[in-house]
């Protein structure tokens, strides 16, 4: 969870950075906080559902290979098959942990740039 936040915290301050001159035009014609964070929240969302998506695929083949592997050290209890019966599970908990952290990196990142 950590890493999740400061990568999505670096690829947030990065947008903030290139979008510096844009965030100060805002700022002077009067934008709101609020309007002038949206965007970075959205990237932040999206960075997090993408990451969530790339662990869901590298996630499958590993549970694969490690429940063929490691079955007869649990006691037959496979991995893989339990990943498949529970997929939606691991899913909606990937995908609101991705959405989740990469809300708070991109809150914190333009927090920390607006001095809200």
């Amino acid at each position: 969870a950590i890493a999740s936040i400061l990568i999505a915290f670096a690829t947030v301050r990065l947008a903030i950075y290139t979008a510096k001159e844009e965030i100060s035009v805002m700022r002077l014609v009067g934008a709101s906080n609020t309007y002038i964070q949206g965007p970075f929240i959205v990237t932040g969302v999206i960075t997090g559902i993408i990451a969530a998506v790339l662990v869901l695929l590298l996630l499958w083949p590993a549970t694969w290979y490690a429940g063929i592997k490691t079955a007869g050290w649990f006691g037959g209890f496979d991995l893989a098959a339990y990943y498949s019966s529970h997929f939606v599970l691991v899913f909606s908990i990937l995908m609101l942990s991705g959405i989740g952290l990469g809300a708070v990196a991109s809150v914190l990142a333009i927090h920390r740039y607006l001095k809200v």
